[in-house]
């Protein structure tokens, strides 16, 4: 019967080739070959096949036969059979495509190896004389059982080409490594004699150790061999497809850039027509998001498609050979038809999380080959890999988006802005903190704190030691050839672990502030001087007209020594207190510079109270007077305390039209030392109360609004507080706190 082997091999060939063709079609194909196996069925029955069988002994396993030329006939058959599938083999590798070619490749190899081995057995049995090896011809069928059931039921199968190299590579191993333990164990008996009587085992268990240790660097040696043997024909390595891979994927790209050297490490891996890759949206649905190369049609999958749901639950690629090989259902059958209609030939989901990110769909090959498995098992990783990458991407973009975003933030921020880090090298310096201080980018960032002008260096230091942050304070630093000032707030930021990661300034030029603070200040004193100067008139009016009436008397009464004398009393008091009056208003209306020195605070509180008293008197304001802080000795500048609390009386009296009490009060608060100025006037709103220190807020109509203003910046100037606590019909009472000097300091220096 082994003469139709052959046979039934042309019959599952044509099978494969021509899916659509009857038996009796078929037979007709074949009729050549058909008369020809039955010929061999024929001659094997013949006596020209057999000359004689005798029975066998019985140390004799296989009963002795004597075979005739027939047997020559025989044997050249099936070599002409081998030619013909040899021949075959190259021609279906020419002329088909897809999984069929494969098909017919591992049947036709299947094939040849099978009988090949089949006659090789045959022949030496009868050529050595050794019928028992006759015994073994039946391994040639499960040689070619076992590749044509690779290659027909498997549902994920290698390329040809693949299966070759992984023989050969195992088949020169095998060989090596018998030859390797043949010459240890020789070369062991011959070395062991010389020590032992029988070196037998030793020689054997030396062998087995070479044999131990050489077995992985020969398996090494044999692939890198057996690689480079079919080189022509499998150019797919997945160790250096990885390697380039990781390249790509290591480096922090755009997501555009990203996909296109992806796509290009794709399209030149895989010789693949076209690479799609879709991702889904909002409704589910997923969507081309990028292809290579470009086409007019977009592709699309809905989120419950066949193929959407197969990958989402094997977690693994899907060609179309592999889902013709799967058994049927629901799912397998629409992705199925899903690949046909988009004529695609492998589907493979890229994995974040456990979801499906993306799907990337390859097209046919440019050769027309199948995407064999280790193909498929290297798109999987290549997946796996750009799903971490994508995400990496995603978040790269929008790392330099927010860059951008805060860069342009910063620069446009109207106030100056400088960051440093835990290790005190600069991070951040913004466009308005160069144009202020007159130092570049370069000079600053990445370098050190000390960099900064000194009084930044300081507050900086100090947010770092202390953990805590401050707000507007003043200082002056050093900018070109001149000195700016500058409000400066200071805050300290943490880490998500509550961890001190740095600190900041942010500061404003306050040169142009200061001017107008001058200014308004100027017209404040200004408009404070008509106020006095309206009270000071009928003070100085008083004596004036004491003076004019002596001197009108002075020609009548000059001869009297009485009335000589007391008018030359009365005239020089009267004088005298004219002239304390003037040089009041005139100290008061002198244009202040600032000049801190040490003083007496009750002292400017009293000055300030002797300058509004006529106001008080003529108003009927009754003063109460109540100086209780024992300790009153402050670094201030006495003329800018005394137009504050100038502003304060005047407007209390302002408040108190028809009379009231005025209370000026001070009160020793350990290092600070606090006044409370009290009216028994109108009081203020809810409203008014959270305004009165604004710029041109006033309640009077006639007023201008600048004078608690500046008021609270000479508070501030000095390191001091200032509060208002006010009801409507109750009255008002401002406080002011003020730092106190160590009065044992001053007298001793």
């Amino acid at each position: 019967m082994g003469g139709l082997i052959p046979f039934g091999i042309f019959i599952l060939q044509l099978t494969i080739m021509y899916p659509e063709l009857t038996l009796l079609q078929a037979l007709r194909r074949l009729r050549y070959w058909l008369l020809a196996c039955f010929s061999m069925m024929v001659l094997c029955h013949s006596s020209i096949f057999v000359l004689s069988v005798t029975n066998p002994t019985e140390h004799e396993l296989v009963p002795p036969t004597e075979y005739g030329y027939g047997f020559l006939l025989y044997l050249v058959f099936f070599l002409t059979v081998i030619a013909s599938l040899v021949f075959n083999f190259w021609k279906v590798s020419k002329g088909s495509v897809g999984s069929k070619k494969v098909e017919l490749q591992f049947l036709q190899m299947g094939c040849c190896f099978g009988l090949i081995l089949g006659v090789s057995l045959l022949a030496s049995a009868e050529v050595l004389d050794k019928q028992e090896i006759s015994l073994f011809i039946p391994l040639s069928a499960l040689v070619l059982d076992g590749f044509v059931a690779y290659g027909i039921a498997t549902r994920r199968i290698l390329a040809v080409s693949a299966v070759l190299q992984r023989v050969v590579a195992n088949f020169l191993m095998m060989v090596y490594l018998i030859v390797l333990y043949m010459c240890s164990a020789w070369a062991g008996d011959q070395v062991f004699r010389w020590f032992v009587d029988d070196p037998h085992y030793l020689a054997h268990l030396l062998a087995t150790l070479i044999l131990a240790f050489a077995v992985m660097p020969t398996r090494s040696w044999m692939h890198r061999f057996s690689h480079r043997l079919f080189s022509s024909t499998n150019q797919f390595d997945v160790n250096r497809v990885m390697k380039e891979a990781g390249l790509i994927f290591q480096e922090i790209l755009t997501e555009d850039h990203l996909m296109a050297s992806f796509s290009s490490l794709i399209i030149r891996t895989f010789k693949t027509t076209r690479m799609v890759l879709l991702k889904p949206g909002s409704d589910g649905v997923y969507r081309q998001h990028y292809a290579f190369p470009e086409h007019s049609d977009e592709l699309s999958l809905a989120g419950q498609s066949g193929l959407i749901q197969l990958l989402t639950r094997d977690h693994e690629p899907f060609t179309i050979d592999t889902l013709e090989r799967m058994r049927s259902s629901s799912p397998v059958i629409a992705a199925r038809n899903e690949m046909r209609s988009l004529d695609v030939s492998m589907a493979a989901g890229s994995f974040a999380h456990k979801q499906l990110e993306a799907v990337i769909l390859l097209f046919p090959k440019t050769n027309g080959a199948i995407y064999d498995l280790r193909e498929q098992r290297a798109l999987q990783l290549l997946c796996d890999q750009l799903a971490v990458a994508l995400e990496n991407a995603r978040l790269y973009t929008e790392i330099q988006n927010s860059k951008i975003y805060n860069e342009i933030l910063l620069d446009s921020m109207a106030s100056g802005l400088v960051a440093v880090d835990k290790n005190l090298q600069i991070t951040v310096f913004n466009q308005r903190a160069q144009a202020i201080t007159g130092l570049s980018l370069d000079q600053m960032v990445h370098h050190s704190l000390t960099v900064l002008p000194g009084a930044m260096v300081k507050a900086i230091e100090t947010i770092l030691q202390t953990g805590a942050g401050f707000r507007d304070k003043d200082m002056v630093i050093p900018a070109g050839e001149g000195q700016v000032p500058i409000r400066v707030s200071g805050s300290v930021f943490h880490s998500h672990t509550g961890k001190t990661i740095g600190a900041l300034l942010v500061f404003s030029d306050m040169t142009i502030l200061r001017k107008m603070e001058g200014q308004i200040r100027r017209t404040d004193r200004l408009s404070s001087i008509g106020t006095l100067s309206a009270g000071m008139a009928h003070e100085i009016k008083n004596p004036l007209v004491t003076i004019k009436t002596f001197t009108d008397l002075l020609p009548y009464q000059y001869n009297d020594d009485q009335f000589r004398h007391t008018f030359f009393e009365l005239v020089g008091q009267e004088v005298q207190r004219i002239d304390t009056i003037v040089n009041r208003l005139l100290n008061f209306a002198r244009p202040a510079q600032v000049s801190l020195k040490p003083i007496l605070f009750h002292d400017v509180v009293e000055n300030s109270l002797r300058l509004v008293e006529q106001q008080l008197a003529r108003q009927g304001i009754r003063l109460e007077k109540k100086l209780g802080a024992k300790h009153h000795l402050l670094m201030a500048d006495s003329e800018q305390l005394n137009q504050t609390f100038v502003n304060f009386f005047l407007n209390a009296i302002q408040a108190m039209e028809s009379g009231g009490v005025l209370s000026v009060t001070t009160t020793q608060l350990r290092s600070q030392i606090r006044l409370d100025v009290g009216d028994t006037g109108c009081g203020l709103s809810e409203e008014q109360r959270k305004h009165i220190f604004d710029p041109f807020f006033t309640t009077k109509e006639d007023g201008v609004g600048l004078g608690l203003s500046v008021s609270h910046g000479i508070i501030q100037e000095h390191d001091g507080t200032i509060d208002v606590e006010s009801a409507e019909g109750r009255g008002t009472v401002f406080h002011v706190e003020l730092p106190l000097m160590d009065e044992t300091e001053v007298v001793g220096g």
